[in-house]
């Protein structure tokens, strides 16, 4: 019964890779790094599982992951790349809809400025990170091509990580689900609050300023 389950969710794995494909992957790496609350976290260990099946290539899921993350990273590049003043601009009045505060960007910048070149290959590796230091090494005025260069590497290595683990867990797909599952549930939980909470404290600090304009 169990057996039967597990080869149920596993061939259902690999009928929805099967159809996102290539293309898929890499649009979802792309979004992922524009738009962090819709990870690709939960997308290559699932097509690592349709890879042990023959579905996908691993060589092909690696590329395409590594692809889509590095042209959504010079996205933020590019913004970076126009400037403090439009940068913070544009955090203050859109940062609370993709939960970025302007203390965030301070941060990711001092960060860049301090460790350079190593933290943007590590950023990769620690979930959260890899969206916002993009943008500050746009704003330092770091040079495209090593910019590339680092983030296809760390980029990659993420993507062998994931793909090798989906590849070693397509036995156990029904805990490999489940697992996905709570880990995306805990990703979307953790942004919808930070949003909230975000948008509470703006409207709560607007007015105390509104209050105390109004007594002088």
């Amino acid at each position: 019964m169990l057996g039967e389950g597990t080869s149920r969710v596993r061939a259902l794995i690999e009928l929805v890779m099967a159809e996102l494909g290539y293309g898929g992957i890499f649009l979802a790496a792309v979004v992922e790094v524009v738009f962090p609350p819709l990870p690709s976290d939960l997308l290559v260990p699932a097509a690592g599982v349709a890879a042990a099946g023959g579905v996908l290539r691993p060589e092909g899921v690696i590329l395409a992951a590594t692809a889509g993350t590095v042209v959504g990273a010079l996205i933020l590049y590019a913004f970076g790349r126009r400037g403090e003043p439009v940068v913070r601009r544009a955090v203050r009045r859109y940062g609370r809809w993709l939960g970025i505060r302007e203390a965030e960007v301070d941060r990711a910048l001092l960060l860049f400025r301090r460790y350079g070149a190593p933290i943007l290959l590590a950023a990769h590796l620690i979930p959260g990170l890899r969206s916002g230091i993009a943008i500050p090494a746009g704003m330092s005025g770091m040079p495209v091509l090593p910019f590339s260069g680092l983030t296809a590497l760390g980029a990659a290595m993420r993507a062998m990580l994931q793909t090798t683990a989906g590849m070693l867990l397509a036995s156990h797909p029904l805990l490999f689900f489940s697992t996905l599952f709570l880990i995306g549930a805990i990703i979307l939980m953790g942004w919808a609050v930070r949003a909230l909470a975000r948008l509470i404290f703006d409207k709560g600090r607007s007015r105390k300023r509104t209050f105390w304009i109004a007594r002088r």
